[in-house]
C-alpha cells in the first residue's frame, strides 16, 4: 500500500487557507515576543524624595564630576567647553577620562585630564570600575560619573542627596529591570541594571565596595555589573522619583522623554511623556541641547508655581 504525503496533508483549498492562517499568526505570536522590549522599574529601589527647602548648608556639600570623553567623540572641544560653561562650575572638582591621545594631548594643559590606554569605553565593566576607582584615590563626599553626553543638574542633585547619608554605601540613578519573555532561557543572567547613561552618583563608601568587585562571573556590561555588585556587596541602590512619581534620573535628552519621534526612544505610558521639574540628570544629549539645558534653567517663570523672594519665605503669584 502507497500513501502520498502531500495528498493526505491537504485535502482541500479551505485546508490550505487553515494552515496558512495558523502559521501566519504562529509567526506573529513569535515576532511580538521576539521584539518584546521588558523594561519595568524596581519598585524595592524606588525612593520618593521631597523637595522642601533644603537645610545643609551650600558648604557641606561636596561633589566630586568625572565624565569620560568617548574616542569617537564629534568635535570634542565643543563638548568641554559647553560642560565647562555648564555644570561643572558647580562641582568641587572636575576630572575627565578619554582614551582618545589627540584629545588628551590638546585639553590635558586647561584640564584635569587622564588617559585611559584601552579599546573599551565606560559600557565595559572593566573601564567603568577603572575610571571609579582612580578618581577616587582622594576621598570625596559624592562623586558623579557621567560621559560626555550627560548633562547634570547640580542644585538639584544637591536637593536629592539631603536625603541620603554620604557615610553609607549608596548609589543612585536609573534603576530598570529588563527581563522579557525568553528570560527563563537564561536563569544565570541578571537583567536588572543601573544606566550609565544617565549619570550615576556614589557615595565614597559605595565605590570603596564596587572597587572589590571582580570576577569572571560578573557581567561584562557596566550596567549590569553595576546592580549585581552593588547588589552582592551590600550598596544601597536608590532610583529617586519626585512627588509627582516621575523618575529624575533620564538616560534620554527632554526632547525624547516629552516627545518621542523614533522607537529607538520609546517611553513609559504611565509617565504622561513629562520631565520632572527636580530632575537631576539626562542623557544623549548633543552639544547645542546641553547648552539650550543650561540656558532654560536661568529662566524665571511666573505662574501658577508663584515666585519665591529672596528677602522672606513669602511667595507671591501672579
Amino acid at each position: 500500500m502507497t500513501i502520498n504525503i502531500f495528498k493526505a496533508r491537504i485535502r482541500s483549498p479551505k485546508d490550505a487557507l487553515i494552515h496558512l492562517a495558523f502559521g501566519c499568526t504562529i509567526g506573529y505570536l513569535i515576532g511580538f515576543l521576539l521584539i518584546f522590549d521588558g523594561d519595568y522599574d524596581i519598585s524595592e529601589h524606588i525612593s520618593l524624595v521631597g523637595h522642601e527647602k533644603p537645610t545643609q548648608k551650600a558648604e557641606n556639600f561636596n561633589l566630586r564630576c568625572v565624565i569620560i570623553i568617548h574616542r569617537a567623540t564629534h568635535k570634542p572641544e565643543k563638548i568641554i567647553s559647553a560642560l565647562s560653561d555648564g555644570y561643572t562650575k558647580h562641582c568641587q572638582e572636575t576630572i575627565y577620562f578619554t582614551n582618545n591621545q589627540k584629545v588628551f594631548d590638546k585639553f590635558q594643559k586647561n584640564h584635569t585630564m587622564y588617559y585611559v590606554d584601552s579599546s573599551l569605553n565606560h559600557f565595559y565593566w572593566s573601564f567603568y570600575q577603572y575610571v571609579m576607582e582612580f578618581s577616587s584615590k582622594v576621598p570625596s563626599q559624592w562623586t558623579f560619573i557621567g560621559d560626555d553626553q550627560t548633562y547634570l543638574i547640580v542644585p538639584n542633585l544637591r536637593n536629592v542627596l539631603h536625603n541620603f547619608d554620604s557615610e553609607k554605601p549608596v548609589v543612585l540613578g536609573k534603576v530598570r529591570d529588563t527581563s522579557t519573555f525568553f528570560s527563563w532561557l537564561f536563569p544565570l543572567s541578571s537583567f536588572k541594571k543601573i544606566s550609565v547613561r544617565g549619570g550615576i552618583v556614589f557615595s565614597n563608601s559605595a565605590i570603596d565596595k564596587l572597587s572589590a568587585c571582580k570576577g569572571f562571573f560578573f557581567a561584562r556590561a557596566s550596567d549590569y555589573a553595576l546592580y549585581d555588585c552593588s547588589d552582592s556587596h551590600n550598596v544601597q541602590i536608590a532610583d529617586p522619583f519626585d512627588e509627582d512619581a516621575l523618575r529624575l534620573f533620564n538616560d534620554l535628552p527632554p526632547k525624547q522623554i516629552i516627545a518621542p519621534d523614533s522607537k529607538l526612544f520609546r517611553t513609559s505610558s504611565m509617565k504622561g511623556g513629562k520631565c520632572s521639574d527636580h530632575a537631576v540628570s539626562f542623557g544623549q544629549l548633543s552639544e547645542k541641547n546641553m547648552r539650550v539645558l543650561e540656558y532654560g534653567m536661568t529662566l524665571k517663570v511666573f505662574g501658577r508655581g508663584g515666585l519665591e523672594t529672596s528677602e522672606s519665605n513669602e511667595t507671591t503669584t501672579t
